[in-house]
């Protein structure tokens, strides 16, 4: 019987730590053996992010122009083709900063469609902890529009495991 591969979105607002925390935990699945396939997203046409994660020798698709909710077949394109190039064992999917309904348009979709091929991992989202103490109100400083407030905090709802990145900063 062959083992389906995991599927892990690691989401976040911009400038959250999601390209590091991403090639930490390629880094880390590579030493284990595994073998890893990330697929980048953002608004923009070139990505940086890309390219440094290729420049660490990682099997890299991205998906440029729009996010995942709005590219869900893009998204699955780019799976296929890391597929028919590297064989994953985990596809690591990095949504862009500024995503929202990533459980109605990606995990679910995925699980319904194309659960057979994908272990689907809880949503898990970086957050920043002095960005989020100003978001939240618990810290004055430099304030958002209350759009990317409703982006932020719809971020926070969704997501099934919240990982507090840039712990060095508390």
């Amino acid at each position: 019987m062959l083992q389906k591969s995991r599927y892990i979105m690691i989401g976040g607002f911009l400038g959250a730590g999601k390209t590091t925390a991403v090639a930490r935990l390629a880094q880390r699945l590579t030493d284990r053996g595994l073998k890893v396939g990330l697929i980048t997203n953002d608004q923009g046409s070139e990505l940086v992010d890309t390219k440094m994660l290729r420049s660490k020798g990682f099997a890299t698709e991205e998906i440029p122009g729009g996010c995942f909710c709005c590219r869900f077949n893009s998204l699955m394109d780019a799976a296929e083709r890391l597929e028919d190039a590297a064989r994953p064992d985990v596809f690591i999917a990095e949504p862009v900063g500024s995503c929202t309904d990533l459980v109605a348009t990606v995990t679910y979709p995925l699980r319904r469609i194309y659960g057979d091929n994908f272990s689907i991992a809880p949503l898990s989202v970086l957050v920043d902890p002095i960005r989020a103490r100003r978001v939240l109100g618990l810290e004055t400083g430099g304030s958002f529009s209350p759009k990317v407030i409703y982006i932020y905090r719809k971020q926070l709802e969704e997501a099934d495991v919240i990982v507090i990145s840039k712990c060095e900063l508390l």
